[in-house]
């Protein structure tokens, strides 16, 4: 486990900045925290980071949403309205691509579908409105060693 403090919402995209420096393609990463947490402007920083062109708005209404990048595909998912079931709708493993990096908000809804190797992100609001307290967790040896690496890095760069 991982675990940095944001003062702000540039902070939070800039620390998502950071993951994309090093995130291969066909990583899949999990978001976790209640509405407003932070989880959509992290998508965000890592997403610009990627090279996604257009905006990255939660796609809570469409469920998936996919950018192209130089790479391959962004592909954005969140779960909550599938709450009430229908996770089969989605087709989950056919996102979960090797030219692909895959964001999953809500993701405790579709965790039947879930691969075996992924980065956990959970998010908590900290003592102020612009404090998040962001910990990074994985699971499956691919993951874990991509979180040591980053956290290595992280500290390195930042001192924490």
């Amino acid at each position: 486990m991982f675990q940095v403090m944001t003062k702000s919402a540039t902070q939070t995209q800039e620390l998502a900045a950071e993951l994309a420096r090093i995130l291969p393609m066909g990583s899949v990463i999990v978001l976790e925290g209640n509405l407003g947490s932070g989880k959509t402007t992290f998508t965000q920083g890592l997403g610009k980071a990627l090279g996604v062109q257009r905006a990255i708005k939660s796609p809570t209404y469409t469920i998936v949403k996919e950018y192209s990048i130089p790479q391959g595909d962004f592909i954005h998912i969140d779960a909550y309205r599938l709450e009430e079931g229908g996770a089969d709708s989605i087709d989950l493993p056919s996102y979960l691509r090797h030219d692909a990096i895959v964001m999953i908000e809500w993701a405790v809804y579709v965790a039947d579908y879930l691969p075996s190797d992924y980065l956990i992100v959970r998010f908590t609001p900290g003592v102020t409105s612009d404090e998040r307290v962001i910990e990074f967790d994985a699971v499956g040896n691919s993951s874990s060693r991509l979180l040591t690496d980053f956290a290595q890095k992280w500290s390195a760069c930042h001192g924490s």
